[in-house]
């Protein structure tokens, strides 16, 4: 797995104040979403035109 990944998952974690601690999976999809959108907005020059930054968060109502 990549190690970027890895570093999101990790971040989900949150703790409970009974039991173990609880993986957030609404978290980890929303800030996949956005290091997809970062990575849009890096590489804009070299994409269809059709592609514009932020239209993933748009489009998984991800708010910024």
């Amino acid at each position: 797995m990549n190690e970027r990944i890895k570093e999101l998952e990790a971040q989900c974690w949150e703790p409970r104040q009974y039991g173990p601690a609880w993986f957030n999976s609404t978290k980890f999809a929303e800030l996949i979403v956005r290091e997809c959108d970062r990575y849009v907005a890096e590489q804009y020059d070299e994409l269809e035109p059709w592609m514009q930054p932020g239209d993933l968060l748009k489009h998984f109502g991800v708010e910024e």
